[in-house]
């Protein structure tokens, strides 16, 4: 996978990862560093980039290059997209909603609820939403060609069962509860548990949980319908051979993600989503807490995932949390701060800039600081949710 917008994103380097002291005043969002993000993502090969962010300061957008190639539509702040994985803090929110009505405990084995689902009895709930549950993640085969594995999938409606049955029928990756291991199997269980639990489809309990009492009007959850309603970035897929044309993957079910990825929604409905839930409207204090208890998710010290949610510490001593999102053809992140008064969302990797300021004249090269194997992707890239490899 190309690696690109590494330098605006560039979490603090271990030695920095836990700062002895956290700012009391933040600094103001540097929008020229996050303009200078988002057009190295279109020198990257992206057809175009956005970011919205959201503060005491007040709103600012930017946007560059065009959301449809054939059209020649620039990019919009106000448009729709796939969200990809931010869905799973959707999905997590719905069922930590759940386990505080007394429906179900967070360790407690997943079999308790749906009875021989898993072939092991100690993989929890908890296990779940942390990724530490070893079940395989099924995409990796599913995408191994980047471009015949998507239209093999493109129209095709899987049923939860299915997506489990794909990852039971590879080995394990850890013992439950022994190690991180990013996997949309375990939100595939996870949306199978909201139905189960609510007797309802996953989109109700979006709807009735989330996006109704958040009024996120650009918010929807339309498996398995293919289209985006309204005005929408179009995805744009990068085939495996070099030089290949891009592939136009707006058009799909996203069935294979499901309640693991397959939620659209708009920068500001993002922006009011992550500031939401760290500003506990959602969560009682309790569970909020331990949604955002993290373990480590690499050898850097910087990033990290609690419930269904990552952490981020960056280089000014700044911590965000929220989470990526990959679909082919989109690539989003969706952070605020834990006091929730600050907000980003992006079709590109601009943390650094928003949350940080301007860099000093003397700081070091956060492209030259940054730990290998923690490259930042392409949005409107060629991927899907993979484990982690950033």
């Amino acid at each position: 996978m190309t690696a690109a917008l590494a330098g605006l994103l560039a979490p603090a380097t271990s030695a920095s990862a836990a700062p002895t002291a956290i700012r009391t005043q933040a600094p103001a969002p540097d929008m020229a560093g996050i303009v200078a993000a988002l057009e190295s993502a279109m020198a990257n090969g992206a057809p175009g980039a956005m970011a919205r962010y959201s503060g005491p300061e007040g709103v600012e957008g930017r946007a560059v290059g065009v959301r449809d190639r054939e059209s020649g539509a620039a990019m919009d702040t106000r448009a729709r997209f796939r969200i990809g994985s931010v869905s799973k803090t959707f999905s997590s929110v719905v069922l930590l909603q759940l386990v505080e009505e007394g429906r179900l405990t967070l360790d407690a084995s997943v079999n308790t609820y749906l009875e021989e689902l898993l072939p092991d009895d100690r993989i929890t709930v908890r296990h779940l939403l942390t990724h530490r549950s070893g079940l395989a993640d099924y995409t990796n085969a599913m995408f191994e060609e980047t471009v015949p594995g998507f239209e093999a999938v493109r129209n095709r409606v899987f049923g939860y069962q299915e997506l489990v049955d794909l990852s039971l029928a590879e080995p394990r990756t850890t013992e439950p509860g022994a190690a991180y291991a990013y996997s949309n199997a375990n939100f595939a269980v996870v949306g199978m548990l909201i139905e189960k639990l609510t007797g309802r489809p996953v989109a109700d309990a979006y709807q009735r949980r989330v996006i109704k009492p958040l009024g996120l009007r650009e918010t929807a959850y339309v498996h398995p319908d293919t289209r985006i309603k309204g005005t929408h970035v179009r995805g744009y897929l990068h085939p495996d051979e070099t030089g290949a044309p891009l592939v136009d993957s707006t058009e799909q079910t996203a069935s294979w993600a499901q309640s693991a990825g397959a939620v659209i929604s708009s920068p500001a409905d993002l922006n009011t989503f992550t500031s939401a839930l760290m500003r506990g409207r959602l969560l009682s204090p309790a569970t909020l807490e331990a949604m955002t208890t993290v373990t480590p998710t690499d050898g850097t010290d910087t990033r990290f995932y609690g419930l269904g949610l990552r952490r981020y510490d960056l280089s000014c001593g700044t911590r965000v949390y929220g989470h990526t999102g990959t679909v082919q053809g989109y690539y989003t992140y969706a952070f605020s701060t834990r006091d929730g008064r600050r907000s980003l969302s992006a079709l590109a990797n601009t943390l650094e800039a928003a949350f940080c300021g301007k860099r000093p004249a003397s700081a070091p090269n956060a492209r030259s600081a940054e730990p290998s194997g923690t490259a930042v992707h392409l949005p409107l890239r060629a991927e899907r949710d993979l484990p982690e490899r950033h």
